[in-house]
């Protein structure tokens, strides 16, 4: 009888011991692919980019640009906004005011989900992957990126690109890069 308590005490033991370490090599394969997915998707944008296949942009907030307020396509590229109307429109942005990426052509893109898709949830609060530089890994920064608190600063996009309408194309954004750090909250 005191034979039958081990065995069945071993064999439990064992059994959760095996689970534990399906459990860790589930995690660690996890790992590996999302790792394989992020080089993947940095190695087509960096393609991309050098095919000229990527929008160079800024992010501009909707309200003040359609309404006159601001114009940021007539200042120069990458200075959008002065300091006080950047001020306000992050503010509308974060009051979810539509964004839009102006591109150094001129070209007005309104960032979109895929094409067929139906999206519940805001598209500004969507995670854009963000590809980085060697340098940019080795400080440690944000891999991803949303829209609000990018609104006046010079970006790089890759995505499908939709014909639009009025002169307004659509634009799934799937990776995004620019220069510095991305922290919300903190000032720019």
């Amino acid at each position: 009888m005191k034979y039958w308590k081990f065995i069945i005490t071993v064999l439990v033991s064992l059994v959760l011991a095996g689970s534990v370490q399906a459990e860790e090599q589930q995690e660690k394969t996890h790992k590996e692919k999302y790792a394989e997915k992020i080089k993947a998707m940095e190695e087509t944008f960096w393609a991309a980019s050098q095919a000229g296949k990527t929008v160079k942009g800024v992010f501009v907030e909707g309200n003040s640009f359609f309404n006159g307020t601001t114009e940021p396509q007539n200042r120069p590229f990458g200075k959008p906004y002065t300091a006080e109307e950047l001020y306000a429109a992050k503010q509308s942005a974060e009051r979810n005011s539509k964004i839009f990426l102006l591109a150094e052509d001129g070209t007005l893109y309104y960032p979109c989900p895929r094409k067929g898709e139906r999206v519940t949830q805001s598209e500004q609060a969507h995670r854009m992957p963000r590809v980085l530089t060697k340098q940019q890994k080795a400080e440690g920064l944000f891999t991803w990126s949303t829209q609000t608190p990018m609104v006046g600063r010079t970006i790089e996009v890759y995505g499908e690109i939709y014909p639009g309408y009025a002169g307004v194309k659509g634009i799934h954004i799937e990776s995004i890069y620019f220069e510095g750090e991305y922290i919300v909250g903190e000032k720019d």
